[in-house]
């Protein structure tokens, strides 16, 4: 557990903290056992395309409620003190999608995302692209969008890479990302940030990655630009609306693979430092609200 004061200080800054000073807006830690949760935004998930609320011993949630077992010699357990439920995607084997749409609710100028992910248990990448994030003011895959994805280490493993303008813009940044069969099973946390340009030819966005795998006491910067043009000319409204987690995979999984999701949350300035107070346990403080004005 956290200590007292830090755990009061995070909950009290969950609910009070003001947007001029910078807050988490939103989080969602699946505890609800569907997928309504929102805030004074607006924020919505999409529909589930082949993703589902689970627990470790099945399905809750998948367009609607539902109780169905999980199967035999799957592990969907969770990580530490991350609760019950979890948000589980499925690729088939031989199948290229799953993916999670999000709507924000409003245009975020400087965003912050986070959510820990457990890489699946038998993990091997294939010969091609697998998308992982995805980011955009109003129209997808166009200037303003930022993707992340991943490519083949040649060893089983993958590497991250990004775009930053969707397919107007080629692959940048390839880094280690997951080694097999060492990360195989193995939770991570995620922060990716996007800063919008402050006009059309200003090339001053930032992008930036992080990862800290469970266990860790810092975060490693994975990608890092200053310079990104991150403005869509066709939009009236700048800033970051709508995304996606996970996605296609060009190269489909030759064997069932599942990758889980949880405590996703929302910021609108850095909220590493927050997360390191829990660091010394090497997870996160569960929220007690599902919906942050």
């Amino acid at each position: 557990m956290c200590h007292a004061k830090a755990c009061l200080l995070a909950g009290l800054t969950m609910i009070f903290a003001s947007a001029a000073q910078g807050e988490t807006v939103f989080t969602d830690s699946f505890e609800s056992g569907n997928m309504s949760a929102t805030n004074a935004h607006g924020f919505g998930w999409g529909n589930n395309n082949r993703t589902s609320v689970v627990t470790e011993e099945g399905v809750v949630y998948a367009g609607g409620e539902k109780d169905i077992p999980i199967p035999s010699g799957r592990d969907w357990s969770t990580y530490d003190n991350l609760g019950d439920h979890h948000l589980r995607f499925y690729y088939k084997a031989g199948e290229p999608m799953t993916e999670q749409r999000f709507k924000l609710g409003r245009h975020y100028q400087d965003l912050w995302l986070s959510y820990w992910l457990r890489v699946p248990t038998n993990f091997e990448h294939g010969s091609l692209n697998n998308k992982f994030l995805s980011v955009w003011p109003t129209r997808y895959d166009r200037a303003g969008t930022v993707t992340w994805q991943t490519r083949p280490n040649r060893s089983g493993g993958a590497n991250l890479v990004y775009q930053d303008g969707g397919v107007t813009s080629g692959e940048t940044g390839s880094a280690p990302f997951i080694s097999v069969p060492e990360d195989q099973g193995r939770w991570m946390h995620v922060v990716a940030r996007v800063k919008s340009a402050t006009g059309p030819d200003a090339h001053n966005g930032v992008i930036q990655f992080f990862r800290r795998w469970a266990g860790e006491n810092s975060y490693k910067l994975i990608h890092e630009k200053t310079s990104a043009d991150i403005w869509d000319d066709d939009s009236t409204e700048q800033g970051i609306s709508q995304g996606y987690i996970m996605g296609w995979a060009n190269d489909p999984y030759d064997m069932t693979t599942e990758w889980f999701l949880d405590e996703f949350s929302v910021h609108t300035s850095s909220p590493i430092d927050d997360f390191l107070l829990n660091a010394s346990n090497n997870r996160p403080n569960p929220p007690t609200l599902d919906i942050v004005n």
